[in-house]
């Protein structure tokens, strides 16, 4: 069946990210006994409940204030937490402008309100880094993250579009992988593979 809609991740797909940079702070902020790795990424029960909406900014970094070990401020580590976003690469940008010309494009992506700020400021020309695309599907504003399979019901009801139709992108197994029993094609993107080079080859 022809592809007709892309939905994208952003970490690590179109944005560039280096966690160590956010997990070396969190380190000397916390101590490396409170920072945790998930396929890569920094986790905690913290986290995931700020990236699912379950409570706001001031609450998040209240809850991480309380844990420094030095007396931080509040904006050491909102600092801390937005270094793992590098930025997004002209090419990237490129891909999207075109693509967009064809495809509904979209984005479905595991974030939240103190990292959405940093990225949609990154693209000069642009007010916001979202609107390349139709619409962007946020976690921390859907209250639902990937893999669970109401994220992807929440993009397919809104938006009208089918998993058939449609290709996924993402670089992490768990999400292509509950994309793929869903019905969608996708596109795994490993370390050092560029997806403006191969998305492509999936069209």
């Amino acid at each position: 069946m022809k592809i007709l809609n892309i939905i994208f991740d952003l970490g690590g797909v179109i944005v560039d990210l280096d966690v160590s940079r956010t997990l070396n702070s969190f380190v000397e902020l916390f101590g490396k006994e409170a920072v945790e790795l998930e396929d890569g990424y920094i986790t905690s029960e913290i986290l995931k409940k700020y990236e699912a909406g379950y409570f706001d900014t001031n609450n998040f970094l209240d809850q991480l204030l309380v844990k420094t070990r030095n007396g931080e401020s509040r904006d050491d580590v909102v600092k801390a937490w937005n270094a793992m976003l590098i930025g997004i690469p002209q090419e990237r940008i490129h891909m999207l402008e075109e693509l967009r010309k064809d495809y509904r494009i979209f984005i479905l992506s595991n974030t939240n309100e103190l990292h959405e700020e940093c990225f949609e400021q990154m693209v000069p020309g642009y007010d916001k880094f979202s609107s390349l695309f139709e619409k962007a599907y946020y976690s921390h504003r859907i209250g639902c993250r990937k893999p669970d399979r109401g994220s992807f019901e929440i993009v397919l009801n809104d938006s009208g579009i089918r998993a058939e139709e449609t290709l996924f992108v993402d670089d992490l197994a768990v999400n292509v992988s509950a994309a793929k029993k869903l019905n969608f094609h996708t596109l795994h993107i490993l370390p050092g593979m560029e997806v403006s080079k191969i998305i492509k080859n999936h069209l």
